[in-house]
């Protein structure tokens, strides 16, 4: 069985307002697989009714990020952006977070399981089936169960595109959702975090997670179980 993760902070996407992120991110709730959900005392606020024996709401600081001991060498944090006022460097700071609170829940597990899968907190936006159809989606990823690395692809995973990985966002993975067992997700995390502090001490700049995973994806030995998919159902529906 799976336990599934996700965080949210209010103060970070300036995209959408928390009453959007909660109705989104209420759906998750709702679903009966194990969770741990990581959020700011403003969203725990929020959704503390949604806490059982399927769900534990963790109230947590973000400041106590690793990639904040960074911050001040962060001068060449240019991104080639449409969205200036998302796409920050705090923003940035919570995305490549992901494997970390895989980390915390793998160390936790209070539900005992040896598998766990990231889910964004507002995956809902990008679905077009109905809201019960979502959440039995969510029901489902109880028994959809790997030992390796399960990452959804959107670009060809085997071709070389033309970008700048420092700049420019790279859909190699489509980032909302990564799961696995929780040996190899221990690893992924480690190789993420080396690879952020290697980037933020000699690049100089910090980017989206799904750059960074592609890094690691390409130059370390990690086992990786890839699906095919897109931002809509098919994240989800072909894990």
């Amino acid at each position: 069985m799976n336990t599934i993760i996700s965080a949210f902070f209010s103060d970070i996407n300036n995209n959408k307002s928390i009453n959007k992120y909660y109705e989104l991110g209420k759906l998750l709730l709702l679903s009966d697989t194990p969770k741990i959900i990581f959020v700011d005392i403003v969203m725990y606020n929020m959704i503390e009714e949604y806490e059982n024996e399927n769900t534990k709401i963790i109230i947590v600081d973000k400041s106590f990020i690793y990639m904040y001991d960074y911050i001040d060498k962060l001068s060449n944090f240019n991104l080639n952006t449409n969205n200036i006022n998302k796409d920050t460097i705090e923003y940035m700071f919570i995305m490549c977070s992901k494997t970390e609170w895989l980390r915390q829940a793998i160390l936790y597990n209070p539900f005992k399981t040896d598998h766990f899968i990231w889910l964004d907190f507002g995956l809902r936006h990008v679905f077009k089936c109905s809201d019960d159809e979502f959440v039995m989606k969510i029901n489902n990823m109880k028994y959809k169960v790997y030992d390796d690395i399960r990452i959804g692809h959107i670009w060809d995973l085997n071709i070389n595109y033309s970008f700048n990985i420092y700049k420019d966002i790279t859909w190699y993975f489509a980032g909302g959702v990564v799961g696995g067992g929780k040996d190899e997700l221990l690893k992924f995390a480690d190789k993420v975090k080396h690879q952020c502090i290697d980037i933020m001490t000699n690049q100089h700049t910090i980017m989206w997670e799904v750059n960074i995973w592609y890094i690691v994806y390409q130059y370390d030995i990690i086992k990786y179980n890839p699906y095919k998919c897109d931002h809509n159902d098919s994240i989800i529906d072909n894990y």
